[in-house]
């Protein structure tokens, strides 16, 4: 019997850092696998991230590996990190010659320095698993074959996927939606698989750009551009009233503030943003910049400090914090720099603590998805089941990766979690297909 080459197994959309793993995993598996993407060359995306280093994962593990992400993603991710967590990653790659290392902030790189290697070992994979990747082969139409062809094929689920595409028609038994979401869309990801997903009757929250650099209008604060903060600490109130802290290096800019601890609260300030509407005034976040120094603690230095010695109420300020910081911090807590430790009223120390550990800035607006790392929102958790990242309403259609509703914070969370669920996807995926095989009395993929 004639095969048609343009009838596999499972269809995976995007070959970004998940649809790529999903293909691998569903290959090994002994499932005939066809990756398609819009792009000129897949992994656009893993190429430019982390400044073109990508940080493939974190050092976090187990508890605190799910407490790196807000509800109810945390949970939903609980099953894939256990079948693929940071530690099997970091193997998967070092396995496949991609030597790691760890660096501050918990993170993982390649030790080569270049994101390059982190792609070409997963092509390299992708090849050994025996799947068919199909480059400038954009998705245009996925439709369910009709009655009479899925029973022409045989089994309840032959090929009862229909694929239009930009290099002809694909017949699948199984679909992996991994088409990402909407950030950096210089790399592709416009947001493409949301439509498909709705079409087939998934809900769709809305998107936000996340992990984007802040925009601020505090001149004080712009002519700080260039300088960095480690010990810093950023936080946000988010709509339940409750307050996120991300503790990490700050960065000023010509515009505002990036750097991860910045970057961490911007999903947060742009789905506020929106829900303000048509009166948008910016969310207010506070800066903690000696986050290492409890406020109790910071508060007995600072007094004692004063008493000890008379000088400069500069010269109380924490070691370490560069001297233009320091001017603007005393500036906005009132005190003139020249002013001597001994006249420095309790009222007024209090003042410079508050400025210290709870500084006040109004954020107009994250700079939005052309530099944003990562999409807030997307296809909605509760229409997945986590243990096979297959669809509760459609079934045989598998989604993983940015294109669900999940976002992490910078640090190798966001492709640890595209690397797990993935995994999930396309080992869930080929086993679906290994079930109804033997059902059917077929040898299938095994």
């Amino acid at each position: 019997m004639k095969v048609d080459p343009c009838a596999v197994d499972i269809a995976v959309i995007g070959g970004g850092a998940a649809g790529l793993l999903a293909a691998i995993r569903a290959g090994e598996l002994g499932a005939s696998v066809v990756v398609l993407e819009k792009n000129r060359r897949a992994g656009a995306k893993i190429l430019i991230s982390g400044g073109g280093r990508c940080n493939v994962t974190t050092t976090r593990e187990g508890a605190a590996l799910l407490r790196s992400f807000r509800a109810p993603q945390d949970e939903f991710l609980r099953f894939a990190f256990k079948a693929l967590p940071p530690a099997r990653v970091r193997t998967w790659f070092e396995e496949r010659g991609v030597a790691l290392v760890e660096e501050p902030g918990e993170k993982v790189f390649p030790q080569a320095g270049r994101s390059s290697v982190v792609l070409d070992a997963l092509l390299r994979a992708l090849q050994g698993a025996g799947a068919d990747l199909r480059e400038q082969c954009g998705l245009q139409a996925l439709e369910l074959a009709s009655v009479e062809e899925t029973a022409r094929s045989g089994a309840g689920e032959q090929h009862r996927f229909v694929l239009q595409t930009a290099c002809g028609v694909f017949r699948a038994r199984r679909v992996i939606l991994a088409t990402g979401g909407r950030s950096w869309p210089r790399a592709g990801t416009t947001g493409d698989g949301y439509k498909v997903a709705a079409n087939l009757g998934h809900s769709i929250s809305a998107q936000f750009a996340a992990l984007a650099p802040l925009l601020v209008d505090d001149r004080d604060l712009r002519a700080l551009s260039g300088l960095s903060v480690e010990d810093a600490a950023v936080s946000v109130q988010n709509a339940d009233g409750n307050w996120q802290r991300f503790v990490a290096p700050l960065l000023f800019t010509h515009e505002g503030l990036s750097g991860p601890g910045p970057m961490d609260v911007s999903g947060e300030i742009e789905a506020q943003l929106a829900a303000q509407g048509a009166a948008q005034h910016g969310v207010t976040i506070e800066i903690d910049f000696v986050a290492a120094i409890p406020e109790a603690t910071l508060d007995q230095q600072l007094a004692a400090a004063a008493r000890a010695t008379d000088r400069s109420v500069e010269a109380l300020l924490p070691a370490g914090l560069p001297q233009r910081l320091r001017a603007v911090l005393l500036e906005r807590s009132g005190l003139d720099p020249a002013m001597r430790s001994s006249t420095l009223r309790r009222e007024q120390r209090a003042a410079l603590l508050r400025t210290l550990k709870h500084c006040a800035v109004v954020v107009r607006r994250s700079r939005g998805f052309d530099h944003a790392e990562v999409t807030r929102g997307g296809v909605a958790l509760a229409e997945i089941d986590p243990r096979s990242m297959e669809s509760r309403l459609m079934p045989g259609l598998h989604l993983c990766g940015e294109v669900l509703d999940i976002d992490g914070p910078i640090g190798g969370f966001n492709f640890q979690a595209a690397f797990s669920t993935g995994w999930v996807a396309g080992e869930s995926a080929a086993r679906g297909i290994m079930r109804s095989d033997r059902a059917a009395g077929d040898s299938g993929p095994s």
